[in-house]
């Protein structure tokens, strides 16, 4: 090797010496970015050749990107299933608090009803006493129907938040689609276009989050992204997500390929993500709670009417209902409330069995009162036991998606802490690599030095 190649290898020495210390003051500087990939220099040997000024030297190839994709594809799958369980779990707590006892809450109004009917049938000549029934009937159905709005409000909700979810998804695979087109043209120039993919990366695991996702590159870089069984991202088209609600109000879900067009129905496979969650509280746990609210108020308001139908007012009458008459169980919770024939009337409600016993008869009052502990519906348990039930089948329900969260949460940690030890960025590591870079740079400095003063010597020997 001649001494104008050592100049020469000296200088591709210093060069590369200098690129490996940019790309670890880059790691450094983005240890905390999120989404960002740890980078590495590519050094190659340049092979002795005919060109000896040029031989023996080293050339910067490129920059690598340690992205683990399977790490990556893990994690974006533990997050859609952390989104949906978390969901989830914050609907069926909202769920939990308006159906649980407390005060003014129905378990206590139906309670507090069945405390008028022992004391009416103690003094049943009382007029006072027949209004408290009439109040604790108003007070259970406002209770009823306060329950049924709020569930009403909470399932409204979840649809807002549901098309909220669409619109961000929606923002994302559109902005992954523009991605892939960079890329690919990157790609084609032979950059690897580290930022560019470290975008994507995020924004993939953000649309995993909401709707789960999974991705398939191809050789020119651009990716195919996957969700509720339909390809939303395929080279540089997105398609868009529309949330709908069909002829019974359950949420729908489409996907659109191209404007105008009619879109397919992917409602079945949206289980994953936070939309996944959300479907299933909205159209699953909700409407459960629902119809066992309407259930009990109807078999509850049944099974005192037909107890009151029987009695016979102050007035002397009887064939007179309590509560509002229910026809059917679907609705029935709204329905709750004190018949119109019994507004401001105190005397009409039914204490006696008999007219004969008037105005001391306590005998249907006794009976109502007795409802308490006879089982509704035949056979379904008592009042408390039938409302108790709800409340069991709500905490459960919460109770399973707590702990399905707690879960997801640790499988979350666990593929995060994976995919840091791939692709994060080591600040020991890069201390060290700062290290041996800037002992390189010197070395080829010293060389640089010699073989100029070899030079130099042998022109003034010369």
């Amino acid at each position: 090797m001649s001494l104008l190649g050592i100049l020469n290898s000296a200088r591709d020495g210093l060069l590369a010496q200098s690129a490996g210390v940019a790309v670890a003051g880059q790691n450094v500087t983005n240890a905390n970015t999120p989404g960002y990939v740890r980078r590495g220099v590519i050094l190659q040997s340049r092979t002795l050749g005919a060109q000896s000024s040029a031989a023996g030297g080293v050339d910067v190839v490129g920059i690598s990107r340690a992205f683990d994709r399977v790490a990556h594809q893990r994690l974006t799958l533990e997050d859609a299933r952390r989104g949906a369980a978390q969901s989830r779990a914050n609907a069926l707590a909202q769920v939990e608090g308006v159906m649980s006892p407390g005060i003014g809450g129905i378990a206590e109004r139906v309670s507090a009803l069945f405390s008028s009917f022992a004391r009416l049938s103690g003094a049943p000549a009382d007029r006072s006493l027949r209004a408290s029934v009439m109040s604790d009937v108003e007070a259970l159905g406002t209770a009823m129907r306060g329950a049924v709005g709020d569930l009403e409000r909470l399932r409204t909700d979840l649809y807002a938040r549901a098309g909220a979810l669409a619109t961000d998804v929606n923002e994302r695979t559109a902005r992954i689609a523009q991605l892939n087109g960079e890329i690919a043209e990157a790609t084609a120039r032979g950059d690897g276009a580290a930022d560019l993919r470290d975008q994507r990366d995020v924004l993939v695991r953000e649309v995993g989050e909401r709707v789960g996702a999974r991705v398939i590159e191809d050789a020119a870089g651009r990716v195919t992204l996957f969700a509720m069984g339909t390809a939303l991202v395929d080279g540089n088209t997105a398609s868009t997500i529309e949330v709908g609600q069909d002829t019974a109000g359950a949420m729908q879900v489409r996907v659109r390929r191209q404007p105008g067009g009619l879109g397919d129905d992917v409602t079945r496979a949206v289980t994953e993500g936070t939309l996944g969650g959300v479907r299933e509280a909205r159209d699953v746990d909700l409407p459960a709670a629902m119809n066992a609210l309407d259930a009990f108020a109807f078999d509850l308001v049944g099974a005192i009417n037909a107890v009151h139908g029987r009695a016979y007012g102050l007035d002397g009458a009887t064939g007179r209902p309590l509560f509002t008459p229910i026809t059917a169980v679907a609705g029935a919770a709204a329905r709750v409330g004190l018949d119109a024939a019994i507004q401001n009337e105190p005397d009409r409600v039914g204490a006696a069995s008999t007219s004969g016993s008037l105005p001391g008869g306590n005998v249907a009052a006794l009976e109502l009162a007795r409802l308490a502990t006879t089982a509704l519906g035949g056979g379904n348990g008592t009042p408390s036991e039938r409302f108790g039930g709800i409340l069991g089948d709500v905490g459960t329900r919460r109770a399973a998606a707590d702990n399905e969260l707690a879960l997801r949460q640790d499988t979350v940690q666990q593929a995060e802490s994976l995919l840091e030890s791939a692709s994060g960025v080591s600040l020991d590591e890069e201390m060290v690599n700062l290290t041996r870079f800037q002992r390189a740079y010197d070395a080829s400095t010293k060389v640089l030095r010699v073989a100029d003063e070899l030079l130099d010597s042998l022109i003034k020997g010369v």
